[in-house]
């Protein structure tokens, strides 16, 4: 008779089936979990999604947060309260050619349309890879869920409002009009209060 581990009721096949199962539970689990967690837009009609006031946000700028951060941020004692916005596009070591066009048309956009400012607001782009240690906690305080684009305002060192802009992926076959909805996207945040 020949020995099939299938007929071993303990066998190796149903530990792995077992595993295999768990692991898938554990995806869809994980998967619903980001997708119920994630900042949902209003009615669909808004294509920015903007934390209402400062309670209802973690804060991005954190003793811990890396230096490139830091200086995006200018220091209460030495500029007073400046207005800084900071877009940020974060992204993974993984990159694809996607992924790096969306980083040069948002630098592309802080760099001409955004860079005399806005209303006394200064503009500055910071590029910031999530997979490093010290910019981890970005993912939870944006609400990562990919290589992703987000406006943050700070008074001072005081981060204020911030918004994800959520159609970068979908203008990304159009060069202009994914510059002209950074450009408004960013005005837009400035000119909430």
């Amino acid at each position: 008779m020949q020995n099939n581990s299938s007929e071993n009721p303990g066998g190796p096949n149903k530990a792995v089936k077992y595993a295999l199962m768990a692991f898938v539970a554990v995806s869809i689990g994980t998967a619903a979990y980001k997708i119920t967690g994630a900042p949902r837009n209003s009615g669909g009609k808004a294509s920015i999604t903007v934390a209402q006031t400062e309670t209802d946000q973690p804060e991005p700028a954190t003793p811990s947060a890396p230096q490139a951060v830091k200086a995006a941020t200018p220091s209460t004692k030495s500029r007073g309260a400046e207005k800084t916005a900071v877009v940020y596009y974060f992204y993974t070591n993984t990159r694809c050619s996607s992924c790096k066009t969306i980083e040069e048309y948002t630098r592309e956009a802080v760099g001409k349309p955004l860079s005399s400012g806005y209303k006394g607001w200064k503009i500055v782009f910071k590029g910031v890879n999530i997979e490093e240690e010290p910019d981890k906690h970005f993912v939870q305080d944006y609400w990562l869920n990919t290589k992703s684009v987000v406006v943050q305002k700070f008074s001072g060192d005081k981060p204020l409002k911030w918004g994800k802009l959520e159609k970068v992926w979908q203008l990304l076959g159009d060069k202009e009009a994914f510059i002209n909805y950074v450009t408004e996207e960013t005005h837009k945040l400035l000119d909430e209060r």
